[in-house]
């Protein structure tokens, strides 16, 4: 089995969701994914709703952190509803972590 780091992130995700590994917030998760494209990888946590900047900044926080990220690493909230109706590749970002 070849372990890659996009397996080692999707293990991470999965046991934080699992394991609830965001707090209180963790209720407001319902699933995850991470694809891997040809032009770019795409890691994505759902959330239950778009509009809760408390809940999506304290997630992605603890996300970055988690993983050992650096702090002026950009990471993008995009809401499904924007991305379900895009008419190109580049979805504006709802919330910036």
């Amino acid at each position: 089995i070849k372990i890659t780091l996009n397996t080692c992130l999707f293990l991470w995700q999965l046991l934080c969701l699992i394991g609830e590994g965001f707090g209180s917030f963790s209720r407001d998760i319902c699933g995850s994914v991470i694809n891997i494209r040809a032009k770019g990888d795409k890691i994505a946590i759902w959330t239950s709703n778009a509009e809760n900047c408390e809940t999506v900044t304290y997630i992605g926080l603890k996300y970055k952190e988690s993983l050992g990220l650096p702090q002026k690493l950009v990471i993008g909230y995009q809401a499904h509803a924007d991305t379900a109706t895009k008419s190109n590749s580049i979805t504006k970002n709802k919330f910036v972590v």
